[in-house]
């Protein structure tokens, strides 16, 4: 009699582990959105700046409106399973930029520079600021250095074994006064800098704004630009309204 009833508990256990397995669910998805993925920040504004699969994961950051000097947004990691996990030393911003360094094995993401093992260091913004818009290879020296463009017309080089920062053109922000709106910087034309690539010796950024009172009621009035610079010295290409800037090399520059 003992034997049976050992063996039924047994079985009983065997089934209940069965039962368990049948229950747990996958994350639930509506038609292929998923809300547990979902963000948020404390700045009234929480946009995707970039996504990028690597290291096993997807890698997506956040951004606020304008704070080019941080915000409450974070760096997220989606594993396989869907699970968010949000990274910590997160430092925010207003970030777009991403480019995958193949000589260091890094992803660049937002302030962010993540190894093939998914480990993550930051560049702070006390040493780069400004809302990074692009990062492109270096003309000079493309095994060993980044740049990083901004929305306000700030270039920087990047170490990327020490990420040492160092300052080609200053942000706009930077010597913007308390509570001034205006984003247009002096470097160039057009007041929103998008995309940021380098090929055939020079470095290439797109701007697609402008604050002239024209601008904001006429779609055909001079606005943004597309510029070069050949480690010297600029030059306005085209001026209009320009958004992303790529070529062959795609994300990896």
């Amino acid at each position: 009699m003992k034997r049976k009833l050992f063996f039924a508990i047994c079985i009983l256990s065997v089934l209940s582990g069965c039962k368990v397995g049948e229950n747990s669910k996958p994350p639930k998805s509506l038609s292929g959105i998923y809300p547990h993925l979902a963000y948020y920040n404390n700045e009234g504004e929480c946009g995707t700046g970039a996504v990028v699969p690597w290291a096993g994961s997807l890698w997506v950051i956040t951004y606020g409106p304008h704070l080019p000097y941080g915000s409450s947004d974070k760096l997220y990691q989606v594993t396989p399973s869907l699970e968010q996990i949000v990274r910590d030393g997160s430092i925010g911003g207003t970030p777009a930029n991403r480019m995958i360094h193949k000589e260091s094995g890094q992803l660049f993401i937002g302030p962010y520079a993540i190894d093939s093992t998914g480990d993550v260091r930051v560049i702070p913004y006390t040493v780069m600021p400004g809302r990074h818009t692009g990062n492109a290879r270096h003309l000079a020296d493309p095994a060993n250095k980044v740049y990083y463009g901004t929305m306000e017309e700030g270039f920087y080089e990047v170490d990327v074994h020490t990420l040492k920062v160092k300052e080609l053109f200053r942000d706009g922000n930077v010597d913007r006064k308390p509570g001034e709106m205006d984003q247009e910087a002096a470097l160039l034309p057009g007041a929103h800098g998008k995309g940021l690539y380098s090929g055939q010796g020079v470095l290439v950024y797109s701007n697609n704004g402008e604050t002239t009172q024209e601008a904001l009621h006429q779609f055909d009035v001079e606005s943004g630009s597309l510029s070069e610079w050949d480690g010297k010295t600029w030059n306005v290409v085209r001026r209009n309204q320009f958004v992303e800037v790529t070529g062959p090399g795609g994300i990896y520059g």
